[in-house]
C-alpha cells in the first residue's frame, strides 16, 4: 500500500478516537426544538448536535441504523481548484447505541473529500456523489471508516456550489444522481457515456457503473430523487425556469427522455415537443431534500406522501400526490418551519421506526445561495428527529430477530406483506442472492395473491432476477386487473428488453389507464422492435396527457426506424400523425429532402403548418425553401397568427447567409410593411450573437 494512504487513513482513526463523545458533552443546538413549529401532535426532538456534528448536509441510514452524513467544514469555496487542494469536506458516520434514538459517537467515516451530496448505504457500501466522481466506499474492518475507495464512474465538473445529489435507489436497482449544470462527460465502467454538455438532469447506472443513461434533462439543478410504487420517477429542482422576471423552483414528474419547459444548456436527449411541467411550482425556496413516507407510524394518512425540504423559507413541506392523466396534482401545506434565521433544513429521510430525521445544516452557507449573503459559521446545524405523538412504534423494525439464513422461500416472500420498509428491502435483497431458485415459490405466492401492493412488490422483486423464467412471472402482469400493477409489469418488461413481450405491451397503448400507455411506450422505446412502430402511431391520441404524448414520440425516436415512421409522414389524412412524424426524423436527424416536407409547409392544419416551418427554421440545407418561407411570413404581417417564434427562429438560423440577408433586408426596406413587424424582425435581429456587416 501507498505510504501516504497508510497515513491518511492513521489520520481518519485517530479523528474518530478524538470524536468518540458521550452524549452529555453535546452542546444544544443553534435551533432549539422549541423554535420550532411542527404540525400539532407532532414532536421535534435533537438528534444529534456539537460536537457529534456540526454543518450536515445529506445524509442516509445503513442496515444496522448507523447515520452516514455528508458535511462541510464552514467555509465558502468557490473554485474546483481550491477544493481540490483542500479537499476540505467528509462523511461522517453518527451511531446510536442505546437505541433511544440520540446519537452518542461520531467518526470520520471518509476525509478529505472534496463535494459529498447524498449518500446511499447498498449492499454492503456507502455510494456517494463526490464531484468529480461517483464513489464506493466500504468498511472492510467495520472500525467506522472507509477503507476502500471505489470510482464507480465520472467525470462533473464543480465550482463550490451544490449541484451534484445521489445516488437513490430506483424499484429497479438503478442508481438515479442528479445535477451537472456545470459541465459533465459521464463515462461508465463499460464505456458507456452520457455525452458532453452542461444541460442539468437526471441520470442513472447500475451499482457497478455500467450502462450510463441519460434520464431526462432540464432546471438548472435537480436535486433529490423519489419513486411512487408504481415506479414513477419524482425529484425537487432548484431554479425550474425564471419567467415572468422570478425565479421558480418545483417539483417535477419525470419521464425517461423528458425535457423541462426550460433547459439551460444544449439538451443531449432529442425534443418531442412535449415539455414537461412543474408538478408544483414553489418559488424562490431553494428545495433540497426529499422523502416518500413508507412506514405506519404516522397513520395510514401519511403513507406514500412526501416531505420536501425548503432551505431558503427554513420550513418542510408534506406534499400528498393525486393522480390525473398521466401525471400528478399535488395538495401542499407546511409541516415544519423556524424563524430563526439560521435554521436550514437540507435533507430529511425516514428512520426505521417510522420518524424522520431532519438535518438542519446552519448559517455557514452562503455561496451559490442568493438568501444567505453573508456566512455565519457560528450557526451551527443539528439532526433532529420527528415523531408523532401517539406512534405505533413497530416491534423489531429491522427484523433483527428473523433467522434471515435458514428462512424458506416462501416465509421470505411473505415478508413482502410486512408493514416494516426495511425488513421488506432486506427480503428483496434475500431473495435477488437466491436468484432462480426462488422463482418458483415466487411465482406460485403471486397467482394467489392478489392484492395489488403485495403483487407490485414482487414484481420489482423479481424484475431484478436475471433469468429467463422470472420474464414469464411479469409478463402475466402485463393483463393485471390494477392499472398499478400493469404498469409495473411493463416498466420491468422494458428494462429487461424483453422482446417476447412486444405483443402485448402493444396492446396496452390502449388501455385505459394514462400511466399505463406511457409504460407501454417506454418499454417499447427500450425494447426497440421495429414491429411497434405502426401500433404506436396508430394510437398516437392528440387528447393524451402530455406525459403520455411524450412517452410514445419519445419511444418512436429510441426505435430510431426512419422507414417505418416515412409513411405516417405522406398519410394526409391525419395531420396529428404528421407531426409526431416529423418530431421524430428531426430527432433523429435524419437526411430528408426539403421537397418531401415541402406540401406540408402549406398545409391546411395549421398545427402541422407550424411544425414542418419550425422544422425546416432548423435545416441548413433547404436554405433556398426557407428562403421562399421567410418570405410567405413576411406576406402575413397582418395576420393575428403570425407566427413569431418562427421568424425568430428562421432569423437565428439563417442570418449569417447571404441570400437569406437579401430578402431580410428587401422586407425591412419595404414601404408595405408595418412599423410594429419591421421592430419585430429587429428585435430578432438584436438576439444573434454575430451580426453580420450587411445588416449593421
Amino acid at each position: 500500500m501507498n505510504p501516504l494512504s497508510h497515513l491518511r487513513r492513521w489520520v481518519c482513526l485517530q479523528s474518530s478516537v478524538l470524536l468518540v463523545v458521550s452524549i452529555a458533552g453535546l452542546a444544544d443546538p443553534s435551533t432549539s426544538p422549541s423554535e420550532i413549529k411542527v404540525l400539532p401532535g407532532f414532536e421535534v426532538s435533537v438528534a444529534a448536535a456539537s460536537p457529534l456534528v456540526d454543518y450536515p448536509m445529506m445524509a442516509c441510514l445503513d442496515d444496522k441504523g448507523r447515520l452516514y452524513i455528508a458535511e462541510s467544514d464552514g467555509r465558502n469555496l468557490t473554485t474546483r481548484e481550491e477544493i481540490e487542494k483542500e479537499r476540505p469536506r467528509f462523511v461522517r458516520r453518527l451511531v446510536d447505541q442505546d437505541g433511544d434514538g440520540v446519537y452518542d459517537t461520531s467518526t470520520i467515516f471518509a476525509g478529505e473529500m472534496t463535494m459529498p451530496e447524498g449518500g446511499l448505504w447498498h449492499q454492503g457500501a456507502l455510494y456517494i456523489i463526490s464531484a468529480p466522481y461517483l464513489l464506493r466506499l466500504e468498511d472492510l474492518d467495520d472500525d467506522g471508516v472507509a477503507d476502500k475507495r471505489e470510482k464507480i464512474l465520472g467525470s462533473m465538473e464543480f465550482d463550490g456550489r451544490a449541484n451534484q445529489h445521489g445516488p437513490y435507489l430506483g424499484p429497479n436497482g438503478r442508481l438515479y444522481f442528479t445535477g451537472g449544470h456545470f459541465g459533465y462527460d459521464l463515462i461508465g465502467s463499460d464505456g458507456s457515456r452520457s455525452g458532453v454538455s452542461r444541460a442539468a438532469g437526471v441520470f442513472s447506472c447500475w451499482p457497478d457503473g455500467r450502462d450510463v443513461r441519460v434520464e431526462g434533462q432540464g432546471g438548472v439543478n435537480p436535486v433529490d430523487v423519489v419513486f411512487t410504487p408504481n415506479g414513477d420517477m419524482l425529484s425537487t429542482c432548484a431554479i425550474f425556469d425564471s419567467f415572468g422576471g422570478r425565479r421558480h423552483d418545483a417539483l417535477i414528474h419525470w419521464m425517461r427522455g423528458g425535457l423541462t419547459q426550460r433547459v439551460y444548456g444544449n439538451p443531449l436527449l432529442p425534443e418531442t415537443g412535449f415539455r414537461l411541467p412543474a408538478v408544483s411550482r414553489w418559488g424562490q425556496v431553494a428545495p433540497a431534500g426529499l422523502v416518500r413516507y413508507r412506514g405506519t407510524s404516522f397513520g395510514a394518512a401519511y403513507r406514500d406522501t412526501l416531505f420536501a425540504c425548503q432551505f431558503n423559507a427554513h420550513k418542510v413541506v408534506q406534499v400528498s400526490l393525486e393522480r390525473q392523466g398521466g401525471s400528478f396534482l399535488t395538495v401542499e401545506k407546511d409541516f415544519l418551519s423556524s424563524e430563526r434565521a439560521g435554521f436550514h433544513p437540507a435533507d430529511i429521510l425516514e428512520d426505521v421506526d417510522g420518524s424522520l430525521l431532519l438535518l438542519d445544516t446552519g448559517g455557514w452557507l452562503s455561496w451559490g445561495c442568493p438568501f444567505s449573503k453573508n456566512a455565519r459559521p457560528e450557526i451551527k446545524g443539528a439532526v433532529y428527529r420527528i415523531q408523532k405523538d401517539d406512534a405505533l412504534i413497530p416491534n423489531d423494525p429491522r427484523g433483527n430477530t428473523l433467522i434471515w439464513d435458514s428462512m424458506k422461500a416462501a416465509s421470505l416472500i411473505g415478508l413482502l406483506k410486512d408493514t416494516r420498509p426495511a425488513v421488506r428491502d432486506r427480503a428483496v435483497e434475500k431473495m435477488i442472492e437466491m436468484g432462480a431458485s426462488i422463482l418458483r415459490d415466487l411465482e406460485q405466492v403471486f397467482n394467489e395473491n392478489e392484492d395489488p401492493t403485495f403483487r407490485k412488490r414482487c414484481l420489482w422483486a423479481v424484475s431484478r432476477i436475471q433469468e429467463e423464467r422470472s420474464l414469464t412471472m411479469i409478463r402475466s402482469a402485463l393483463l393485471d386487473a390494477d392499472a398499478g400493477v400493469r404498469q409495473v409489469a411493463a416498466r420491468s418488461l422494458g428494462e429487461r428488453k424483453d422482446a417476447a413481450s412486444v405483443q402485448v405491451l402493444t396492446g396496452l397503448l390502449q388501455d385505459t389507464n394514462a400511466f399505463v400507455r406511457g409504460a407501454a411506450a417506454t418499454a417499447l422505446g427500450l425494447i426497440g422492435d421495429r414491429e411497434a412502430v405502426p401500433d404506436l402511431f396508430q394510437h398516437l391520441n392528440p387528447s393524451d396527457p402530455l406525459h403520455t404524448q411524450h412517452a410514445f414520440v419519445y419511444a418512436l425516436t429510441e426505435i430510431g426506424d426512419l422507414k417505418g415512421v416515412l409513411p405516417y409522414l405522406r398519410d394526409s389524412n391525419r395531420p396529428y400523425g404528421q407531426r409526431m412524424a416529423l418530431r421524430v426524423i428531426d430527432a433523429l436527424d435524419a437526411d430528408l429532402e426539403a421537397t418531401s416536407i415541402l406540401p406540408l409547409l402549406h398545409s391546411t392544419d395549421p398545427d402541422l403548418r407550424q411544425e414542418a416551418r419550425q422544422m425546416a427554421s432548423r435545416r441548413k440545407e433547404w436554405k433556398p425553401a426557407m428562403i421562399r418561407v421567410f418570405r410567405e411570413l413576411s406576406l402575413e404581417a397582418n395576420s393575428k397568427q403570425l407566427n413569431w417564434q418562427l421568424i425568430e427562429s428562421l432569423i437565428l438560423s439563417y442570418a449569417q447567409e447571404d441570400d437569406f440577408q437579401s430578402a431580410l433586408l428587401e422586407t425591412m426596406s419595404s414601404a408595405g410593411q408595418k412599423p410594429e413587424f419591421k421592430e419585430h424582425l429587429l428585435n430578432s435581429i438584436a438576439f444573434l450573437d454575430d451580426l453580420p456587416e450587411t445588416l449593421e
